[in-house]
């Protein structure tokens, strides 16, 4: 698991798995924030934990980078530094390959089936991103919007000030663009007329809890299914016998939560 804040998600899986309503191991965390209140929640559970500093990289240049991945092709294909320099997009970019490249020598040394995103603060590059999905998708993300609406960093807040009645959270495998890849499965709640974006946040989070552990449990189990669509498009198809009844129940607590 990747974080950088808090780690509500990491503990609510960590409740789960110790609870036994969550058939899976969390093999490591790392974040990229020393101060990150997961790394002792992870601790505390006797996760490995890891910090990986992205500021110690800040010198790492061109040169280094290459010795990696072809840069300039990187360039071509990643979305996320928008500089019209492209002297500054590889430098840049240079950087951030230096640190992905700690991220996936730790990952890789632990042989995980998923990398989860939680709250990690920072877009991965292709490197990263190729790298892990190499023998297929494994890289997966919570995000709190319905997407394909709402991509981006503020899901809550747009869904809220857009006037949506209904708002939702979304757990998608993770390619090249922004909040793009295949949708796994989705969570609404109701937008009532006296709410304030905290109480949408904190109704949101309460499903993003139980839909992510969830996701993970039906991918542990084999209940995921990536199938091409009518576009040749990869769209996950959900197996468990159960799906429809557990969806239907995270409406029904939805609807039940004023707060």
């Amino acid at each position: 698991m990747l974080i950088s804040g808090g780690g509500t998600n990491l503990q609510a899986m960590i409740d789960r798995i110790a609870a036994g309503t969550l058939d899976a191991e969390i093999a490591v965390v790392l974040s990229d924030r020393l101060g990150a209140f997961g790394l002792k929640r992870a601790q505390r559970a006797n996760i490995p934990a890891f910090h990986v500093d992205y500021g110690t990289f800040a010198k790492s240049t061109s040169a280094e980078a290459e010795s990696l991945v072809d840069l300039a092709g990187l360039d071509r294909r990643q979305k996320i530094i928008k500089s019209a320099d492209p002297a500054e997009r590889l430098t840049r970019l240079a950087r951030l390959v230096a640190a992905e490249h700690e991220l996936i020598r730790i990952i890789d040394s632990y042989r995980p089936d998923y990398v989860c995103l939680a709250g990690f603060m920072r877009l991965l590059t292709p490197y990263f991103i190729s790298h892990m999905n190499a023998g297929g998708p494994r890289i997966i993300n919570i995000h709190p919007a319905l997407l394909p609406s709402f991509p981006g960093r503020h899901g809550y807040e747009d869904t809220f000030e857009s006037g949506c009645k209904w708002g939702g959270v979304t757990v998608h495998f993770v390619d090249e663009g922004e909040d793009t890849g295949p949708i796994i499965a989705q969570a609404v709640y109701p937008i009532w007329p006296d709410d304030d974006i905290e109480k949408v946040r904190n109704r949101g989070l309460s499903i993003e809890y139980e839909l992510y552990s969830q996701v993970i449990d039906w991918l542990a189990g084999g209940y995921a299914a990536i199938k091409r669509g009518p576009d040749g498009r990869p769209r996950v198809e959900i197996t468990h016998p159960n799906y429809a009844a557990i969806v239907s129940e995270w409406v029904a607590k939805a609807c039940r939560r004023q707060g």
